[in-house]
């Protein structure tokens, strides 16, 4: 974004006018957070803040419909100041902030086609569009695991939720796959490669000076799967499949994907491996379901 698109654009009703904007896309459980924070961090040297509009409300302006907010300081640090008003928390940010407005479980338009997600807001406004994305086998068991500690979701909930998930992730498999207008991050390879995460910086046009995968966010609880590890280096990321390989709700979602000859056509350009073990898992699958134990009328 120039000086001269920024002079008069929607980001001076938040006073301030951004020294680049980043509108981020991506399912939960995809380690959204983690890479955020990470782009924070390596803001431009021009910046004199950062501030992350979490969660936005799809078709909204996101500066007034957000889930919640981080700021950072010129020194690329988070802010701690969760109990001052909005305004005085963006104000700490400085007036050329690094901004990312973030989507859960939402995907960006087709390719060609104006943004949507951001109301009152036009293309120019945005330096780029990210998509955040994670190989489905560990996505889909981190998201599981996740609901199924909420005693609120039943068996019937949970699967509803993941089925609803698996369309989206799907939509943005094809879009990742229409990769115009885009910059896809693939969280396995972040986490695993860091010549990856500086090629990553270089296709955002920032600075390649932290390669560091940081501390584990606190949003969603942190890890599904690791309670109390606070680095994101000690995260086995790429191997939460393995954890839920015996779980019946696991088993049964794994076996319906790998029956989705569309859902697998979509998988196979981008996670190879992963469509592979699906045929496997559905060919060996052994779905044996105990009901329990109901009265028997006479």
């Amino acid at each position: 974004m120039t000086a001269l698109a920024q002079a008069d654009t929607a980001w001076s009703q938040a006073g301030f006018s951004p020294v680049c904007a980043l509108q981020v896309f991506g399912m939960r459980r995809s380690g959204n957070h983690a890479i955020i924070d990470w782009i924070m961090r390596n803001a431009p040297e021009g910046a004199s803040g950062g501030v992350f509009y979490n969660n936005c409300k799809f078709g909204k302006n996101p500066i007034r419909h957000y889930g919640s907010m981080d700021t950072y300081g010129a020194e690329r640090d988070l802010l701690d100041h969760r109990d001052d008003k909005d305004v005085d928390r963006v104000g700490a940010a400085g007036k050329a902030p690094m901004v990312v407005v973030s989507y859960e479980d939402r995907m960006p338009q087709p390719a060609g086609e104006a943004q949507r997600a951001s109301h009152e807001m036009q293309d120019a406004d945005f330096t780029h569009q990210v998509i955040i994305y994670r190989s489905f086998l560990n996505w889909s068991a981190s998201l599981l695991a996740k609901i199924k500690k909420n005693p609120v979701f039943g068996a019937t909930d949970r699967l509803r939720i993941m089925t609803v998930a698996l369309a989206t992730y799907a939509q943005g498999l094809d879009r990742v796959a229409q990769a115009k207008g885009v910059i896809a991050i693939c969280y396995d390879d972040w986490m695993t490669s860091e010549s990856y995460r500086a090629d990553v910086l270089r296709r955002l046009g920032l600075p390649v000076r932290d390669l560091s995968r940081g501390k584990v966010q606190r949003y969603g609880g942190g890890s599904s799967f690791q309670r109390k590890v606070a680095r994101a280096s000690e995260l086995d990321t790429v191997a939460r499949d393995a954890a839920m390989a015996d779980d019946l709700e696991y088993g049964l979602l794994t076996w319906t994907a790998a029956h989705d000859l569309q859902f697998m056509e979509r998988l196979i350009p981008h996670f190879e491996d992963d469509a592979e073990r699906l045929a496997t898992l559905a060919e060996r699958s052994r779905l044996n379901i105990t009901l329990p134990p109901r009265k028997v009328s006479v």
